[in-house]
């Protein structure tokens, strides 16, 4: 007997593991965009007169995130901004990706081509030594640029694609390493510290990976499928979601469980007794830093060597 749609009735085409209900394709979308739109409220990450700059990176968290915004929120000023990174093939395959669904999502894009603008790619790492792990400087050039362009191009929100498998298993990393100020920092948005610091939103703070995935394909939205050729996730990462995952089929629930007890319980006892370091600015660039020389540098003068 085919399950039924918990909504509407109809033949059910997906199912909710943690809520144990079904929805049928246009319920589940109607599901995915009343979450975002409800996490976004709950959390006052978006005011009406806020530009918002989306990071897109062409996977399907990012894809989700962008046309779901622009679907519930019509009316917010809204952009997408999207690095080419530089790796063979990879890269290409991903910004043709960002560019049909900008145009199908009707919004602007912002494109930073690393080699155009720097004269470097990520894969230049591989000849330093994060040659074995190259996601690490990865994240810091991204990070690094969206805020810059944000700040520089008069944006007030950043909005990145981090789902609830993601904080999860941040999360749970931080806590069995002990790093509090990785806990205190890890929010559903990040306040500006700074006035060269835009703040950063997650609107997808409580949507999983599978939702995302379900969504894009809901909605034949275009993103790259492969996994990056450098690495992607670290081995730690990925085993880290791999157990979190084996938990949650013994625990209903569990990352739901999991973000909720450290947002209510954890969390303003971690702020109480954390004191975050002030921002200052780089020598070199002048945009924030928490040290003389900004984490972004001291890559570049690696590379540079």
């Amino acid at each position: 007997m085919p399950r039924r749609c918990v909504r509407c009735g109809g033949e059910a085409a997906v199912g909710i593991d943690y809520a144990n209900v079904y929805f049928c394709r246009g319920c589940f979308k109607e599901f995915f965009e009343k979450k975002v739109r409800s996490t976004v409220l709950k959390y006052a990450m978006i005011k009406p007169d806020d530009r918002v700059l989306v990071a897109v990176s062409g996977g399907k968290d990012s894809s989700s995130l962008l046309f779901a915004l622009r679907k519930v929120f019509p009316e917010l000023k809204i952009e997408a901004f999207h690095i080419n990174l530089g790796i063979k093939g990879y890269s290409k395959e991903s910004e043709q990706k960002v560019l049909r669904l900008v145009d199908f999502v009707k919004t602007n894009l912002i494109v930073f081509d690393l080699e155009k603008e720097l004269g470097i790619s990520i894969e230049d790492f591989k000849n330093t030594v994060y040659k074995g792990k190259i996601c690490s400087p990865c994240g810091v050039v991204k990070r690094y640029l969206i805020n810059k362009v944000a700040y520089e191009k008069g944006f007030t929100k950043v909005a990145t694609a981090h789902t609830l498998d993601d904080v999860v298993a941040l999360l749970f990393n931080s806590y069995l390493q002990g790093d509090v100020d990785g806990l205190v920092r890890l929010k559903p948005v990040l306040p500006s510290t700074h006035t060269k610091f835009v703040a950063k939103i997650k609107p997808l703070w409580e949507i999983t990976d599978r939702e995302c995935l379900v969504y894009t394909l809901f909605c034949d939205l275009p993103y790259v499928s492969q996994p990056c050729p450098l690495g992607g996730e670290t081995t730690k990462m990925r085993e880290r979601k791999e157990l979190i995952g084996e938990l949650s089929t013994k625990i209903r629930g569990f990352k739901h469980i999991f973000l909720k007890s450290h947002m209510k319980r954890m969390l303003p006892l971690l702020e109480a007794s954390a004191k975050m370091p002030s921002l200052i600015e780089c020598e070199i660039c002048r945009m924030p830093s928490s040290e003389r020389i900004c984490a972004f540098c001291k890559r570049m003068r690696i590379l540079n060597k």
